[in-house]
């Protein structure tokens, strides 16, 4: 069987800018955990150049200025490499969960963590931010979201 190279061409574009168009700037405002005692805050995804033409980096912003009580906020970025990107959220693990936390919110209550492919090395991710408010011990936590490199 004969495929037209065009015709594959046109299928990967195709599924590519469905997944761009899923994906682009997606913002989280709501939490899927029980207390939601944080509620004044944005996290937003966006796509950035970076060292690498033919892919961008993924920026994670965070805004907490609309917050009085930051002084006693954490933020813990949690990132997983996904294989078949095609599926989204439910694409495979490709390598182990990564965590980075941010322990200062009320010094940088407007920020953001830079994820560079080269150190990610995969083509898409799932992340999500789990934000805990030492003072009153609560801890609120983001959906899961879907982000590409690509």
């Amino acid at each position: 069987m004969l495929v037209n190279p065009d015709i594959d061409m046109i299928k990967k574009l195709l599924c590519l800018s469905l997944i761009l168009f899923y994906t682009f700037g997606y913002a989280q405002n709501s939490s899927e955990g029980n207390e939601d005692c944080i509620r004044n805050f944005e996290i937003i995804a966006t796509s950035v150049n970076g060292s690498n033409p033919r892919v961008d980096d993924i920026r994670i912003s965070w805004n907490f200025s609309n917050d009085t009580e930051v002084d006693n906020l954490k933020l813990i970025l949690k990132v997983q490499p996904l294989n078949a990107c095609w599926d989204g959220l439910s694409g495979i693990d490709r390598s182990e969960l990564r965590s980075y936390s941010f322990n200062d919110l009320s010094e940088a209550t407007n920020n953001h963590a830079l994820l560079e492919f080269r150190n990610i090395d995969s083509k898409c991710i799932k992340w999500k931010v789990i934000i805990i408010d030492a003072a009153n011990n609560c801890e609120t936590k983001t959906e899961w979201q879907f982000k590409s490199f690509i």
